[in-house]
């Protein structure tokens, strides 16, 4: 193609770029949607971030959660719920809780091929002994001549913890604990009770001697007993199995990690945890912000002369309400009483600017909260007099919601829009390429058939030259014989 007529391939690609010229507006159109597309799913990304920040605000337990100190935590200290009451305490400990354990005797391991012995050696004995704790739960340890010292404490430890489950031969089996654990230090079993206090470790040979070859018998053994915890909380003494103690004092776990000397204590004391509280706040007026901030910049109507600073949403009337209606909502009163707080300024919330931005003075709020803490609570969160929830939060999740509802929100119909708009694009894009598919292969078709018709054409003149040649010889010559 092109050989005759001059029409090439790269006239052909000229033409069709001229053609294709309808194509670059759908895919601008594409992509100006796409962009608004994703620029409303980071809003909605942003508004939901927005309302789990506006919940915390809603939980008692942001305002009423306590805090707990000791004068020394390395002795004592204390972990509160949100129900104990304010307080204090004088804490003596006399004594920690300890568990009881078996160290039996060394246990003679037979040599090895490489002449030597250790704990995963077999015993080259057999036999059996039985373990009952404290509560009388007992269990049998069997062991046979190819079982090490190792093979024993596994069996042991298999049973340490309570076991619903299948048996060897798959039938159902259901066993108590023995909360007995076992161990190996320089070649003797320990036997360690996992619960602390007084309490006892029985051990029950076959009569065999089976103990004996254990270093568990009586003579080779050493028990060291468990003991309670003793200690004293304002002057009154406390006995419990454990260090960890939270019968004592309602809502409170006390931690005893070491024993005090005479005379001396520690105190903890129990308080309103205000920094909960006022990280819950910051939170949310750090993500308002960022979310306001976020809304203005894709709403910018941006410099003419410089490309790209307008906004993909610029001028969008739904963004542009969403915008307005955040900055009233957080900013107008609320109806709370003549008792309540009716503005969010009065807790330390306020604008900086006109575009809504907020700034916190935590030393207002924690004022606020030091003096009433009930009061804060009702303004982000209380019910009228039929049960609905009229607080700050709920006013204001109440709009998100209608922006951000996967049922009926308006994003989710927003974002259906574009997916249509998108789908009528990418079809009329399909179809117009197909015609210009079409358009290319008549281009080439009929410039081909003009290359073709013009190599005819000269082929034809050519031959016609040649008879006329050929007659004007035959002429010449028969002139020359006359």
């Amino acid at each position: 193609m092109g050989s005759y007529s001059g029409i090439d391939r790269s006239v052909i690609d000229q033409l069709m770029e001229i053609e294709r010229l309808p194509l670059r507006q759908y895919t601008t159109k594409k992509t100006s949607i796409t962009q608004q597309q994703n620029a409303w799913k980071d809003i909605n990304t942003r508004l939901n971030n927005l309302f789990d920040k506006l919940k915390t605000l809603q939980s008692e337990s942001t305002f009423t959660s306590r805090k707990a100190t000791s004068t020394n935590e390395d002795i004592v200290s204390i972990s509160p719920s949100s129900k104990v009451a304010e307080g204090s305490y004088k804490i003596h400990i006399q004594q920690l809780a300890s568990s009881t354990s078996i160290i039996g005797g060394r246990v003679k391991i037979p040599a090895g091929e490489d002449g030597l012995g250790n704990s995963s050696s077999p015993l080259k004995i057999r036999g059996n002994f039985a373990i009952v704790n404290e509560e009388g739960t007992r269990i049998d340890i069997d062991f046979g001549e190819e079982d090490s010292l190792q093979d024993i404490v596994d069996r042991i430890n298999s049973m340490t913890s309570a076991y619903t489950g299948l048996d060897e031969e798959g039938q159902e089996l259901e066993r108590e604990g023995s909360g007995i654990s076992a161990s190996i230090i320089d070649g003797r079993l320990v036997l360690t009770d996992t619960k602390s206090g007084d309490r006892t470790i029985k051990l029950i040979g076959d009569g065999e001697g089976s103990l004996v070859n254990l270093g568990l018998n009586s003579a080779a053994r050493e028990v060291i007993q468990g003991k309670e915890a003793i200690f004293t909380i304002n002057n009154v003494e406390i006995r419990r199995d454990s260090n960890s103690i939270s019968d004592v004092v309602d809502g409170l776990t006390i931690n005893l990690k070491k024993v005090h000397e005479e005379g001396q204590y520690d105190t903890v004391t129990i308080g309103l945890d205000y920094k909960k509280a006022e990280d819950a706040v910051k939170a949310f007026v750090d993500q308002y912000n960022s979310t306001m901030k976020f809304i203005e910049d894709k709403l910018a109507a941006g410099d003419p002369e410089v490309p790209g600073s307008k906004g993909v949403l610029a001028g969008d009337g739904s963004l542009m309400r969403l915008h307005s209606s955040l900055r009233n909502l957080v900013t107008s009163r609320l109806a709370t009483g003549e008792d309540g707080f009716r503005d969010i300024s009065q807790l330390g919330v306020s604008t900086i600017d006109k575009f809504g931005q907020l700034k916190f003075d935590t030393d207002k709020f924690a004022k606020a909260l030091t003096e009433d803490p009930d009061k804060v609570m009702k303004f982000f969160f209380h019910k009228d007099e039929e049960g609905n929830e009229v607080g700050f939060v709920a006013r204001l999740n109440s709009y998100i919601d209608s922006f951000i509802s996967k049922d009926n929100g308006i994003l989710k119909s927003k974002n259906e829009s574009f997916e249509k708009a998108i789908k009528d694009l990418n079809r009329r894009i399909e179809d117009f390429q197909a015609r210009m598919e079409k358009k290319e292969e008549q281009l080439i078709k009929k410039f081909t058939a003009l290359d073709v018709a013009m190599m005819q054409g000269e082929s034809q003149m050519l031959w016609l030259q040649g008879q006329v040649d050929a007659m004007n010889a035959s002429m010449n010559a028969m002139r020359n014989r006359r």
